[in-house]
């Protein structure tokens, strides 16, 4: 399924070569699309109120147990056309901070590290 690309360094639309919005399909397309739903506060889609992690309400100046914020995770990422499985692999470090990747598996049997 094809979406709109959003370059990687700006987050940003971009074009093509004839001058169009650009767009992403396969594994890419998948794996921007995991990327965005997980960075989606819960309530902010506005036809979706009950998708995205709950960042306000949960999550700042909070520190959420590791399996509860990877199961948010793993939630919003299966919620993506396409994604089989996903697992979440998180780090939190020393100044509250949270790094990782989730490790996604599509119904094509492709692996895709987000």
């Amino acid at each position: 399924m094809d979406t709109i690309f959003l370059n990687p360094t700006t987050w940003d639309l971009d074009v093509d070569a004839s001058g169009s919005i650009a767009l992403s399909s396969s594994a890419y397309s998948v794996a921007q699309d995991v990327a965005s739903q997980s960075l989606l506060w819960r309530g902010e889609a506005p036809y979706n109120t009950g998708d995205g992690i709950p960042y306000e309400q949960s999550v700042l100046g909070q520190r959420p147990a590791q399996a509860t914020l990877a199961a948010w995770y793993q939630q919003e990422a299966l919620r993506v056309p396409d994604v089989a499985s996903a697992t979440p692999v998180l780090i939190y470090d020393q100044a509250r901070g949270v790094t990782g990747q989730i490790q996604v598996t599509l119904t094509d049997g492709t692996s895709i590290n987000v």
